[in-house]
This record gives structure tokens, C-alpha cells and sequence, in this order.
């Protein structure tokens, strides 16, 4: 009976290959899409050299991809809800590519600034779009821990984001490594055509919106309506800019703070990033074991790995010890899994997307857009160090939020439950 009521509200039923080929397919287009994010950090020495900018500009060349996808979530999440899901994440996995193209052509930082911005526009509907299939691909008791799969193409990128930055930035220059991480993502854009979807026909959208479904005033009122959802996400905000704002800095970190070469202090970093491949999936799989019977415990995950996270890295950044900051590195995304699945188990199921969508508005906006800039500014004003102490302590108060959200999750996660029973979108096995 408890194997049954799991599979409910698995949406795509198709072959295992073909679930295994979306995956793959979503799994390369992620990771690239991060190593175009933390390329920056060990281009900065590059660029620097090249352009003449701050550390508060390279903070901005961060950032500005997270400000495309905070402006652009929300109203790509509504078309992939009204769409086909596959199809748009070929189309945008084309677009940053793209972006990252022309990127390699700039001269001045305005130039450069622009075509960042349009990387976070593609990445906006991609993972929007990602996080749907996946949702419903995968039966709930594993759901957690193939999420996590998923994201640990996050610092798999970010390695590979490094390793590139930092190698072929000194051979042959940082707009050759702009070029050679786009390419992969023009290819399996193309690949993305071709995963299986789902759709939600009209009648549902109108009985679920009572006839308003595709307004998004009506949209938003219903969303706000679940008490635990804002502050969910204005907590999730806080620790998105931990997350954004720390790891694209590594290498700069351990370039001036620790004597290293920058190439080596990249190589070092894609290690330190590559800890995730274990963390991120460990976290999900301890989010799935613990939630069993009590599903709000994913968000306590979530508050654990914040803890250590913040009190191990602003420890190791403070007193210059490689071994604390690796400690605390590696609890960065150790309650990501959990994040990415708890805003989408508290909505109805046709919600998911636009759930999504919110999530990556708020939570780049609110949070994760200001973390390379905060860590730009501060390090401009009180060195790196410093930056890296501020970072953390930021996301030490996320955790605050979270701890009031885990009180009323249980409540809003089976009213939408509810919802989805009600609308024939899961049954009783």
C-alpha cells in the first residue's frame, strides 16, 4: 500500500533509459551552467589586469547572472507551466551558451556586464523547467536523494569552472575559456529537445485558479496563502547568499590569503568545490531518511548544515586554517537537497513550476544576487578575509527563519496534499 500511495504523483511515465537520458542530459546542462557562474573568480586576476576592475565590479560579474535569473524566474516559470517543459529547456540551454559566446568578445566592463546578465536569463527557465521533469520522473521516497544527484552537478561545475578558469585563463587567456564552456551547453541543449514531458490541460488550470488560473495576481494570492511559504523563502534567501557569495571566491581567498598561485589556488578550489559531490547527495539521502514520518524534518537538515557551515568557514577564514574552511566548505550544500524540495512539497503539484519560479525570484533577489557583491565590497573595504566572515554570518541567521517555518511545515505539506487528492492529481493507492 505505502509502495502505491509513493508512485501517485509520478506525472511521466516512460522507460527507465529515457528517464535516465533526461537526467543525464539535465545533469551536464546544470553543471555547465555553474561553471560559467564560478569561471569568474579565477578569471579575476585576468580581468583585473585586462579591464581594470575592482573587486566590487568582479562582485557585480558574479552577481548580475543571479539578477537575471531573480528578474526572469517568475514569468518563464508561468510559461513552463502553460508549455512544454523540455522544449524550453532546450531553447535557454542554447541561449546562455550563447550569451557566454559573445562574452568572450567584450572589451570593457559594461560590455561584459551585459552578456553575464543574459546567462542568468537562460538559467531562469532552465532550472525552473529542470526541477519540474525531475519532480515528476521520481517517486517520492527517492526524490530527495535523485535531487541531490542532480545539484551535485553544482560543484561539479564549479570545479570545472575553476580548473578551466584557472588553467586555460593563464595559456591562452580568459576569453578562450569563456568559449570553450560554452560549447558544451549548444550540444546538449540540443540533446534537451528530445527528453519526454507531461502536461496539464486547461481544465485543470481553470478548476485549480477557479477560472482565474492564468492570472498571476490569482496565482500569487494562492501561494501566499500557504503561511509557511514567505518566510521559507526570505530564510532560504539569507542562505542562498551564504551559498552564491562564498564559493565563487575560493580561489581569491586562497590566492592572497594563503600565498597561493592562482592556477593552484583553482585547482585547490575545484577540490574543495568537489566535496559537494559527496556532501549534496549525503544531505539528501539523511532529508529523506529523517522526513519518513515527520516530512518537516528536510528543513532541520537544512538548519544543521547552515550551522556548521557558518561557524567552520568564518573560523577558518579568521584564523588563516586551510583545514576549519575545508570543514566548513564542505556543509556548504549539505541541505541543498532538502531546499530544492521542500518549496515544491508544500504547493499542489500544478503549482510546482511557478513554486519554483518564486523560489529562484526571492531567493536570488532577496538573497543570493547580493552575496558576491557583499563579498566584492567587503573585501574592497576590509580585505578577504573579512568578506568571508560577513558571508557567514549570514547565513548563521538564515537559520533563524527556518527554525519558525519547521513549526507549521507539516500543516501547509498535507493541505496541499489535499488539494492534489481532491483534483483526481493523486489518488489514494
Amino acid at each position: 500500500m505505502q509502495d502505491k500511495q509513493e508512485e501517485q504523483d509520478i506525472l511521466i511515465k516512460v522507460p527507465r533509459w529515457k528517464i535516465g537520458y533526461s537526467i543525464g542530459v539535465l545533469f551536464v546542462l546544470y553543471m555547465m551552467d555553474y561553471a560559467l557562474r564560478s569561471v569568474i573568480g579565477p578569471m579575476t586576476p585576468a580581468l583585473k589586469s585586462s579591464l581594470g576592475l575592482s573587486d566590487t565590479e568582479v562582485g557585480w560579474l558574479m552577481s548580475v547572472v543571479l539578477i537575471g535569473v531573480a528578474v526572469f524566474a517568475l514569468p518563464l516559470s508561468f510559461v513552463i507551466d502553460r508549455w512544454r517543459r523540455s522544449k524550453m529547456v532546450a531553447l535557454i540551454s542554447i541561449v546562455w551558451s550563447a550569451a557566454s559566446v559573445f562574452s568572450g568578445f567584450c572589451v570593457n566592463f559594461g560590455q561584459l556586464l551585459a552578456t553575464r546578465a543574459a546567462v542568468g536569463i537562460g538559467e531562469a527557465g532552465f532550472v525552473s523547467g529542470g526541477m519540474a521533469l525531475i519532480v515528476g520522473m521520481v517517486r517520492k521516497a527517492r526524490r530527495a536523494f535523485v535531487t541531490g544527484i542532480w545539484a551535485a552537478a553544482i560543484p561539479l561545475g564549479s570545479a570545472v569552472g575553476f580548473l578551466v578558469g584557472g588553467w586555460v585563463t593563464k595559456s591562452w587567456g580568459w576569453q578562450a575559456t569563456l568559449w570553450a564552456l560554452a560549447a558544451p551547453g549548444i550540444l546538449f541543449g540540443i540533446l534537451a529537445w528530445f527528453m519526454p514531458d507531461y502536461k496539464i490541460n486547461k481544465e485543470t488550470l481553470e478548476k485549480a485558479g477557479s477560472g482565474r488560473a492564468t492570472a498571476i495576481a490569482a496565482t500569487l494570492k494562492e501561494m501566499l496563502q500557504i503561511k509557511t511559504l514567505p518566510v521559507l523563502y526570505i530564510a532560504i534567501a539569507l542562505a542562498m547568499c551564504l551559498q552564491q557569495g562564498s564559493i565563487p571566491w575560493l580561489p581569491v581567498l586562497l590566492n592572497r590569503s594563503m600565498g597561493m598561485d592562482n592556477a593552484v589556488a583553482s585547482t585547490l578550489s575545484s577540490g574543495i568545490a568537489l566535496m559537494a559531490v559527496i556532501s549534496m547527495p549525503l544531505g539528501g539521502w539523511v532529508a529523506d531518511k529523517v522526513s519518513h514520518r515527520n516530512p518537516r524534518n528536510k528543513v532541520m537538515v537544512m538548519v544543521v548544515g547552515l550551522w556548521l557551515t557558518g561557524m567552520l568557514m568564518a573560523a577558518g577564514a579568521y584564523l588563516a586554517s586551510l583545514p576549519l574552511f575545508i570543514a566548513g566548505a564542505f556543509f556548504i550544500t549539505f541541505g541543498v537537497s532538502a531546499q530544492l524540495n521542500v518549496v515544491q512539497e508544500i504547493v499542489p503539484i500544478y503549482r510546482r513550476a511557478t513554486a519554483w519560479g518564486l523560489y529562484m525570484l526571492t531567493g536570488y533577489f532577496l538573497g543570493g544576487m547580493w552575496g558576491p557583491i557583499i563579498m566584492g565590497a567587503v573585501s574592497d573595504a576590509a580585505g578577504i578575509q573579512a568578506a568571508f566572515i560577513a558571508i557567514s554570518a549570514i547565513g548563521i541567521v538564515a537559520t533563524i527563519g527556518l527554525l519558525w517555518a519547521a513549526r507549521y511545515f507539516n500543516a501547509d505539506y498535507n493541505r496541499a496534499r489535499e488539494i492534489d487528492r481532491s483534483m483526481g492529481m493523486l489518488k489514494e493507492g
